[in-house]
């Protein structure tokens, strides 16, 4: 059974995947981008080696390195959106990987208009992050370790995005758990830590199995790993195999990108050093799902079944993470749930069938968040390693530009416009409503509300108010971070300003998505044929009034508990809520207890299955080995009462033959009487 819109679909599909001559110049554009990865790796490889020799200034050569792939990357970028590399991009070769009879891979690096835009958030991103540890990390003795792994992280993640093959895509999906496993485990001394660094990666496996067989399944029906070629020949599969191979892939995004139910590895990786949690867990690593499924966008829209799973679980991820965010009280968890919640928006985007809506979000959040990160950590090291935003207060006084930095980038992800963050999410709700799925619309309206408030918490609970007893013991030796520290937060205020406008106007026909047009322009053609022009003051317009009061409300009531004015009197609330029964009490605890999914693993996998495996470890042991064991003991036995008779006498012997003819002979005998 094939897919009806096949007929439809495949000749679009042909299109992006065949051959085009490249334009003058395209090749030696080509030929940069290998080093956009090589001077990361190299990096690692040069600070692993001799980093612990080289000391305090170990931090040197991979920002350099990062800083030279940073600009590479930028020229690589401008030619990939201004048709330097051809409408639907170009790639090169590096080398053969497996050449085994029909199963052949080469190593391959393509960039198109999507690359482009990973490519702007994870270089840029990683650079200022890299610049941001080098105050962060002054006083850490194992600097030169740290700054190793996070060049390997940005050499995993960029193969990540440029890789040509579904193989080499996996190989660098893998590299970056790795790298993540590493980064979160920094402080290893630290059991917390280590545990942290242990879920992360298991939990993570455990979407990366269904990610395999996804790979494996795309071979098996195609014969081809290529992911341009694979698109082709998916078109012409039946619809089950073709859903399967969606869902295995979606899989392994829901592990990397920490979407339920595999969510519960994000907030506890919150135990690295601050600059990995923005590099990783807030505008890299967890983009990573993301950027796959947008990749496989053509896969995806033959499958509308399986992007409705996408959208519901994206949904559902972003309305849960957004409720556990309300009640928690440090810090970098909050921004953790907030970054649940943020992937939950662009998988649902995805779900939909807006693709560009997804990657704008994608970028937009990757700046913000990024930014909301090193400003939670700037905050930390001016209070003197303090999380506990109960034990903050007032610090606006003391630390001014990573307060006004995290006022930009609260703003931004709160949905206020002129900000980034308001053109990115207003177009994931108004392609939602769009495209008819009003359910989404309706849930990421209230989750937009949901973000408002949690994060102008966070802000009253921090700066606001009067400081609390904690911050007044300390409030002398509060200081603003040092300018390797606050420079990156500006830095990325101004794309969290700006970004918004920049890419999403005019509405409807972005400059985004008009890059992005040649990626996802078939697929959109396909789920939305008839789609109407944007029109702002027609139910457009409504629908953006609707966002910016939902994000309105959010802020107000936040401000009006945790604000200025409010601080004493939210505790009074939270104290009697806390006192409360009923069904009040019940969901501020379960907020406060991430409803209980730990306690849920836990039973689940410690106890239930511990049991379980202890039951089977006892058949194993006691019938299985007991069974083998038992053969192997009568066997010994038998042979040792049968050794005796072997005296080596003859006249033993001839005793025995003597008994048997009489035993013979009575037989017969007996058997001849009857």
């Amino acid at each position: 059974m094939f897919h009806p819109l096949v007929p439809s679909v495949a000749p679009l599909l042909a299109a992006v995947t065949e051959a085009e001559p490249l334009p003058a110049g395209a090749a030696d554009i080509l030929n940069l981008v290998p080093l956009i990865l090589a001077l990361p790796l190299a990096g690692f490889v040069f600070t692993a080696f001799f980093g612990r020799r080289i000391g305090r200034f170990a931090f040197l050569v991979p920002l350099l390195l990062v800083v030279a792939s940073w600009a590479l990357a930028m020229v690589v970028v401008v030619a990939a959106l201004t048709g330097g590399l051809g409408e639907h991009g170009a790639g090169i070769t590096l080398w053969t990987w497996i050449p085994a009879g029909a199963f052949h891979v080469e190593v391959g690096l393509y960039v198109d208009q999507l690359t482009a835009c990973l490519l702007i958030v994870v270089t840029t991103i990683g650079m200022l992050v890299h610049l941001y540890s080098v105050g962060y990390m002054a006083h850490d003795p194992g600097r030169w370790r740290f700054f190793a792994y996070l060049n390997l992280f940005m050499f995993s993640m960029l193969l990540l995005v440029l890789g040509d093959s579904w193989l080499t895509v996996f190989a660098a999906w893998e590299l970056v758990g790795l790298s993540s496993y590493l980064l979160i485990g920094f402080w290893y001394p630290r059991r917390s830590a280590a545990l942290a660094a242990k879920k992360a990666f298991i939990v993570n496996r455990v979407g990366d199995v269904g990610f395999a067989l996804g790979i494996m399944l795309i071979w098996v029906s195609t014969g081809t790993l290529d992911i341009r070629a694979s698109f082709t020949a998916i078109a012409g599969l039946d619809t089950t195999t073709v859903a399967a191979i969606a869902l295995l892939v979606f899989c392994g995004a829901v592990g990397k990108s920490a979407q339920f139910p595999l969510h519960v590895w994000l907030p506890d990786a919150m135990e690295g050093p601050t600059p990995v949690s923005a590099l990783i867990h807030a505008a890299t690593m967890v983009n990573a799902g993301v950027y796959l499924v947008a990749r496989a966008n053509p896969i995806f829209s033959l499958v509308p079944g399986v992007m409705v799973v996408v959208a519901a679980i994206g949904i559902f991820t972003a309305i849960l993470a957004a409720s556990i965010a309300f009640t928690q009280t440090d810090i970098k968890r909050v921004l953790a749930y907030s970054t649940l919640s943020q992937l939950g928006y662009m998988f649902a985007a995805l779900g939909v069938g807006a693709y560009a809506a997804a990657i704008f979000h994608l970028m937009a959040h990757g700046f913000f968040k990024g930014l909301l990160f090193l400003g939670s950590g700037s905050v930390i090291h001016a209070v003197h390693e303090e999380q506990d935003m109960n034990n903050m207060g007032g610090l606006w006084r003391k630390i001014p530009v990573t307060h006004w930095t995290m006022f930009v980038g609260t703003l931004a992800i709160a949905g206020i416009p002129p900000l980034a963050g308001f053109f990115s999410k207003d177009e994931i709700l108004g392609e939602s409503f769009t495209f008819g799925f009003y359910w989404v619309w309706a849930i990421g309206v209230v989750v937009a509300v949901m973000t408002a408030f949690y994060m102008w918490r966070l802000m009253g609970k921090t700066f606001y108010g009067q400081p609390s007893e904690h911050a007044r013991g300390l409030w002398d030796r509060i200081h603003e971070s040092t300018w390797t520290m606050t420079l990156p937060l500006v830095l990325l205020a101004i794309p969290s300003i700006g970004l918004g406008a920049a890419l999403g106007l005019p509405f409807g026909s972005s400059t985004l998505s008009h890059w992005l047009e040649p990626v996802f322009g078939a697929s959109e053609t396909l789920l939305h044929p008839d789609r109407e022009p944007f029109a702002l003051f027609g139910i457009d317009g409504v629908l953006i009034l609707v966002s910016v009061t939902a994000a309105a409300v959010g802020l107000v009531a936040a401000l009006a508990l945790f604000g200025a004015f409010g601080r004493s009197g939210a505790r009074a609330r939270v104290a009697a809520i806390t006192a409360s029964s009923g069904l009040t009490r019940f969901l501020y605890r379960g907020s406060l207890n991430k409803w209980w999914f730990d306690d849920l693993n836990h039973l689940l996998f410690i106890v239930v299955g511990g049991r379980v495996a202890a039951g089977i470890w006892w058949f194993d042991r006691v019938i299985v080995d007991g069974t083998v064991n038992g053969v192997g003991r009568l066997t010994i036995d038998a042979g040792r009462g049968l050794r005796r008779i072997q005296t080596g006498r003859v006249q033993n012997y001839a005793l025995g033959i003597a008994i048997g003819l009489l035993v013979m002979a009575g037989s017969y005998l007996l058997i001849a009487a009857r």
